[in-house]
Formats: C-alpha cells, structure tokens, sequence
C-alpha cells in the first residue's frame, strides 16, 4: 500500500473547510484524526487522499475543490474528456480540453505551446492565494499529466516542471509525482516534455474512458506505464511474496529476477531517481504504517513480519522513516476527543 506526505490531507481540508464542509466529518469520512494531521512527516494511505477528494468533489459539488474563486460543478471533466476524446492525436485533444476549459471558466487559464522539439503545457491560476498549500496546482498539474498518458498508453517523460511558488517542505513527494527537473519562483506553473508525444493517436474507447472516469481520481493519480517501471516491478517482487515475513534479496538475486544484470539494473533505477534500499525503505515503512494504523499488531511482531532481528532495531528505522518510534507513532493514531484541535486545522499547514 503506497503512503503520501499528510501535507496533502491538510492542503485538502484547509480549501474545503474555508468553503464550509465540515472538518470533523471529513475526518470520520476518512478514518483519519486531527492529532495525526498536526503531526509532521506522518503519512497517509494513498487511497486515503483519494477517498478525501472524492468526498470533497461531492460535498461541495466542486471539481476544483473549493481553491479557486468559482466552483467548477461536478461531471465537467468527464464533458471535456467525452467532448476532446474522438479528435486525430494528443495535440488536438489536449487543445480541444483546454478550449473547453476556456469557455467555461475564468479561475485557471491553460496554454500549449511547442518550441521545435519541446512542447510546453502551461497553466496558469487567476487567484492562486486561494489554494493554500498548493494542492490543487499539484493535484491539476497531475491529472493533465495522467490523462494525456492514458490516452496515448504510454507516460509522457517529462523534462521539466516548473511551479509558480517556492520550494515546498513536501519537494520529494513532488519528485516521486513528476520525476524530472524541478523549477520554482517561476512566472508560471508547465510541464516540458518532447513535441514527439503530440502526435500520437489515442488509444482509448468511449468504453474505456467509462471506465476511466468512473475509477478517478485514482486512476489519474496513476500514471499509465508506471507499471512497467523497475521501481514498480522491485515493489511488486518485495510485496508479493508467499510468506507473511518480508524478503528483501541481494540486489544481485533482484536482478536475475528481472533478467538484468546488476549494473544495468542500477542504472535503470538512477533514471528513475531511485535506489534498491531506498525503494526497501519504502515498501518497509508503507508496510509498517499499515500494520499499525490496524491496531491489532505488535511493534515486536511488525518488526519480525519485516525481517528485523530485534525490536530495537525497527524502532530506529521507522523513525528514520517517520520522525517517529512505533509507539509514538500509534499514539498519534489514537483517536482525539478534543474538537478545538480539529477546527483550527484549517488554518494550520506546517508542511
């Protein structure tokens, strides 16, 4: 189960909650308590964040989720993909979506512009102060980057981002959303990728795009192609073992596995800014964060279930991972029965 900096989950509430949803219902909506919230480094299920942007879509009936000036009712997306969809390549489509977008509002301008071979897709917020914690700029950023992938079959390599904003305390989740060089204080928020991808027909159906709209936004939070990544495929191998404790082989015997040798393996994973032990501690720690947030598990028995010898020594890991012993950790999981923690949230981003 992959995990995401809580930084999102309080950018989320704090656009929502200035809109009037309910903070305190959003949190039992999604399992999640206000102590955990206030606490930095913690991490949140991906499928968490997904529940929350579904609810705020409904709650507010607003797809840009109350962080721009006007909403933006809920189905104009699907309109746009259904309306953009049957046109020649990924340069018309993505020039139909972002004509569509133009008619209907005002609050967040696109623009694609390609220079000989490079092809900038540049967007730009009317009232960008409004999405405090700039989860929204990511978050559109990505769903453009997602759908264009989907709809050729393949993941648009990226050459640059750039963000109209400093650099954030949550820059290495943005590294892992868009692997490429990262510009910011930039005049406007674009992706920078090869002019090549324009041309390119699409490959999805009506029945496809059904499917599509129907599963987002997790299936835009996926980028297509990205299982076929190494990175994804050592997760996969790691994850997917039959016995209940954790494995992690030799790199060497990795490798073989994937029929690779040991430098060329390497070298893969470089280009896809990853490492074999970073990607341990990473399956380690998503693995550890489950096992606790289920509450029916020990730190000695999640320590054996990962392959540690002792207690101690995934103690010092996980707070390697978190900033956090196990054991605090849980405790920061524990229910809160003080309101006034919840309801200041909202104006509270620590990053």
């Amino acid at each position: 189960m992959a995990t995401v900096d809580i930084h999102y989950a309080r950018a989320i509430l704090q656009c929502s909650t200035r809109k009037g949803l309910s903070t305190e219902q959003l949190l039992i909506e999604t399992d999640l308590t206000a102590h955990l919230l206030q606490q930095n480094n913690s991490r949140v299920a991906g499928e968490k964040i997904t529940h929350m942007v579904k609810h705020t879509w409904a709650r507010l009936d607003d797809e840009f989720m109350g962080c721009t000036r006007h909403p933006c009712k809920h189905g104009v997306f699907a309109l746009m993909s259904k309306y953009a969809l049957p046109h020649a390549n990924l340069q018309q489509i993505l020039q139909h979506g972002i004509h569509f977008y133009q008619l209907f509002t005002d609050d967040i301008k696109m623009r694609l512009v390609t220079k000989g071979n490079t092809t900038e897709f540049i967007i730009d917020f009317r009232n960008p102060e409004l999405d405090v914690g700039h989860f929204f700029h990511e978050f559109w950023l990505m769903i453009w980057h997602r759908f264009a992938s989907w709809l050729i079959g393949k993941k648009i390599v990226l050459n640059q981002v750039s963000f109209p904003y400093p650099k954030p305390v949550h820059h290495r989740e943005l590294k892992n959303a868009f692997p490429a060089r990262h510009n910011f204080n930039q005049a406007s928020m674009k992706l920078s990728f090869s002019s090549q991808y324009l041309a390119l027909a699409a490959v999805r159906t009506t029945a496809d795009l059904t499917v599509f709209l129907k599963n987002s936004p997790a299936d835009l939070i996926t980028i297509p192609g990205e299982e076929n990544s190494y990175k994804t495929k050592i997760r996969t191998l790691l994850t997917r073992q039959p016995n209940a404790i954790l494995n992690c082989p030799a790199f060497e015997e990795i490798a073989k596995k994937l029929n690779l040798s040991s430098q060329t393996l390497r070298r893969k994973l470089k280009a896809e800014n990853t490492s074999y032990p970073q990607l341990k501690d990473e399956v380690r720690r998503d693995i550890a964060i489950d096992k606790l947030t289920q509450k029916n598990h020990s730190v000695a028995k999640i320590a054996r279930l990962l392959g540690f010898s002792e207690s101690r020594s995934f103690t010092r890991a996980f707070k390697k991972w978190t900033g956090y012993t196990p054991t605090e950790y849980i405790s920061v999981l524990a229910p809160e029965g003080a309101s006034g923690q919840v309801t200041h949230l909202a104006h509270r981003e620590t990053g």
